[in-house]
């Protein structure tokens, strides 16, 4: 069974740039168990079980379990969080067009319309192949009539927090883990990924500089409402859903756009007492050493090579010796079944040595379980872990 207590502090110190106790075990797996839920394919032991039920079996600290409900709700779901409430005169439209959410089939869409007095807008995501996550075919924002929606939509958009959620969770993993809520993503990451598309995002900051800068300004704003309506919770790490990667974001476009964007909204949420993150989960190599621009006080899901494309020197160098600490660090492909499990071990040993010994460590996978890995290399890097933290603390 895990130290509860012990655990807790060591999270805590983590973020505080104090000893941790030990070296605590979090990885993400609620991939792996909302996918195989759909499929059937939980392993018997596991069947009927909640998520954190399963962590308890493996001995690993929980996370995106704060919540009720069984599996479902996209990348970033299963923390506290926060409600968007939209302007009275902005209607919202939600047509699936088929079946239950975990029984996708092919043209299995979801189509979003906003209807205001100024005009509407619309997207279109398609559900994956197991409905556990969807990715958008059609942006909301297509021309200049959508943008003036999606504007008129941000200036009457407001938030509050879901006390609901967090009591439940409150009980359940209080004396566990800490809270940590999330943020959109930086407007031009949002822009990029969720919005527009890449390759429109990037023709109008050419040609409409100025249109793009006044979007991206009430984008900010609207964020900046985000961490108000968190300000007074209990929350104690606000991460952006960044999804960083420097084919999206360029070193370029980063510096003009993202560390000014950083240097506005991270003071305002260390007023509010909490620590700011963000989710760099893509290749980072030429971002990294940006990255004590910013301000943040960490980093989740930067992946080493052989899966990502910086070392974990790098990590080290650019992450922890500029004072933020790091979440996850162990590629998700070393949890394959057709991985020999001694790179696993090694590479176990090496993180820890190499990150772990700093003190500003918390161990994950990076970025996530996959679906079809072998869970039982999760209780085996938690025996490593604990082998190690007995030797080194």
């Amino acid at each position: 069974m895990i130290n509860r207590e012990a655990t807790l502090k060591s999270l805590i110190a983590v973020l505080e740039g104090k000893k941790p106790e030990r070296v605590v075990w979090q990885p993400r797996l609620k991939h792996w168990y909302d996918v195989n839920n759909v499929r059937n394919t939980v392993p018997e032991k596991y069947q009927g079980k909640y998520l954190d039920e399963i962590y308890e079996d493996l001995k690993a600290a929980p996370r995106q379990v704060w919540q009720g409900g069984i599996f479902g709700g996209g990348e970033f779901a299963g923390y506290p969080g926060i409600v968007a409430k939209e302007g009275e005169d902005v209607d919202v439209w939600v047509k699936q067009t088929k079946g239950l959410y975990y029984m996708t089939a092919p043209g299995d869409y979801i189509i979003t319309r906003y209807v205001t007095p100024v005009g509407e807008m619309s997207s279109v995501l398609k559900r994956t192949e197991y409905g556990t996550s969807r990715y958008p075919v059609e942006f909301f924002l297509k021309d200049r009539e959508s943008i003036k929606v999606y504007k008129y939509v941000l200036e009457r958009r407001t938030y509050q927090f879901d006390w609901q959620r967090y009591r439940w969770g409150e009980k359940r993993f209080g004396d566990l883990i800490y809270p940590r809520g999330s943020l959109s993503k930086e407007p031009l990451m949002r822009l990029t990924i969720e919005l527009m598309g890449v390759e429109r995002a990037v023709k109008w900051l050419w040609k409409h500089p100025k249109e793009m800068e006044d979007l991206m300004e009430l984008m900010t704003q609207d964020i900046e409402k985000q961490i108000e309506c968190y300000a007074k919770t209990p929350v104690v790490e606000l991460c952006f859903g960044s999804n960083m990667h420097q084919d999206l974001c360029s070193p370029r476009l980063f510096k003009k756009y993202l560390i000014p964007f950083y240097e506005r909204v991270i003071p305002k949420i260390h007023k509010a007492r909490k620590y700011a993150t963000a989710h760099w989960d893509g290749y980072v190599e030429k971002l990294l050493p940006l990255v004590k621009e910013t301000g943040l006080d960490g980093l989740e899901c930067v992946t080493p090579k052989p899966q990502g494309d910086v070392t974990l020197e790098e990590m080290k160098r650019h992450i922890i010796d500029e004072g933020m600490f790091l979440r996850d660090g162990i590629p998700a492909v070393l949890f394959l079944p057709w991985t020999p499990i001694e790179k696993l071990k090694e590479f176990t040993f090496k993180v820890l040595d190499t990150l772990g010994s700093t003190g500003r460590l918390i161990l994950g996978i990076s970025d996530m379980l996959p679906a079809n890995a072998d869970i039982e290399r999760v209780r085996l890097v938690g025996k490593l872990v604990e082998e190690w933290n007995e030797k080194n603390f």
